[in-house]
């Protein structure tokens, strides 16, 4: 009995090696933060004012890699704002919720960054009318 669970262990185990998966094709290549831009009105009621932002990984997709998990998955990340009188949701999150409270000359940079250590950073613009 425990010679045949551990062929079948060792079995899947080839299984994934050989598949790519257990591989370096699979790592995340991006990080992606959406929408990439957004205008709101500060003027506006709540929550017309405020725009919603998601991160999520974006597998690499290399051809004949192997690699199944090509689909992004949202990332847990903490988020900045180059602007302090833009207002955030509390970050770590998968989303973040930006606020304009006051008009803002130019568009500001939402920046993503994810908790689990990558090296990978994400942005998006807000208009503030």
């Amino acid at each position: 009995m425990f010679l045949s669970r551990s062929f079948v262990f060792l079995f899947l185990g080839l299984s994934l090696l050989a598949t790519g998966c257990a591989g370096s094709d699979c790592n995340f290549e991006s990080l992606n933060v959406t929408p990439p831009t957004a205008t709101v009105s500060h003027t506006a009621a709540a929550p017309a004012n405020s725009q919603t932002f998601s991160a999520s990984f974006q597998f690499k997709n290399n051809p004949g890699s192997g690699c199944v998990a090509v689909t992004p998955t949202l990332a847990n990340s903490n988020w900045t704002v180059s602007d302090p009188s833009v207002q955030l949701s509390s970050s770590p999150a998968t989303m973040v919720t930006a606020t304009c409270t006051p008009s803002v000359v130019s568009p500001v940079t939402i920046t993503a960054t994810p908790t689990n250590g990558q090296l990978l950073t994400g942005r998006a613009t807000l208009t503030c009318n």
